[in-house]
């Protein structure tokens, strides 16, 4: 047991900034990954619903008003002006731009997303 005296007990200053980078990474990623994984889930749905476009039911009003009820579902900041779909004989293409605001305890973030998608019609 003698040579547990000599020892002083710091912390090197190495572990504790490493800490708190961890730490802010955390609380970064608690706050940006239900966005991310929501905005996917959104992005999927405009896809699917741009695949279906050249089925007659599926008309233009409708992929909207299932684009705004998917919207709210998960929460996302997406209102009618905001999304615009325009068809011709042989393509129809839907753009939709929204952002949304992550607020941190310090800093509000603005995320801009841009999703796109254009398919032919048969």
């Amino acid at each position: 047991m003698k040579g547990w005296q000599d020892q002083r007990g710091d912390v090197p200053i190495g572990c504790l900034v490493g800490m708190v980078v961890l730490l802010a990474v955390v609380l970064v990623a608690i706050k940006v990954s239900p966005v991310i994984i929501a905005s996917g889930e959104f992005e999927k749905e405009a896809s699917v619903l741009a695949d279906r476009a050249n089925r007659r039911d599926y008309t233009d009003k409708r992929i909207q008003r299932d684009l705004l009820l998917k919207a709210e579902e998960l929460d996302l900041p997406i209102v009618k002006k905001d999304i615009s779909i325009k068809r011709t004989a042989k393509r129809i293409k839907i753009r939709i731009t929204y952002d949304h605001a992550i607020e941190f305890p310090f800093y509000t973030y603005v995320w801009h997303k841009e999703i796109y998608e254009d398919r032919p019609l048969f």
